[in-house]
């Protein structure tokens, strides 16, 4: 039924063409499986936000390198630090998905 009976997803959620929060792309079916691939992206508190096309781009990029055509199970982990010394905040976002061959159903 899903988190607190309000169902759960039926379609993936494309984040840019060829990234995918799902493990399936509905019409799609996964041929071909080339591993995972990862980007990091740092910056200042509340910069992130301005910057997250480029997380999945960056990862689009790399899935093409690899001979893919998309990325799913695309998830994003984020922390921040206190440089010691500096009195600023550094964030970062971790960008990951399995990059893999769609083809058409």
């Amino acid at each position: 039924m899903g988190l607190f009976n309000m169902g759960c997803p039926t379609t993936s959620s494309g984040l840019i063409d060829g990234c995918y929060t799902l493990s399936e792309v509905p019409g799609k079916k996964t041929v071909r499986a080339l591993g995972l691939i990862h980007y990091t992206q740092k910056g200042l508190a509340g910069d992130i936000p301005k910057e997250s096309n480029s997380l999945f781009s960056e990862l689009k990029r790399q899935a093409l390198e690899l001979g893919a055509n998309a990325v799913i199970n695309v998830k994003l982990a984020t922390g921040s630090y206190e440089q010691q010394g500096f009195k600023q905040i550094t964030t970062y976002v971790i960008a990951y998905g399995d990059a893999v061959v769609l083809e058409d159903t």
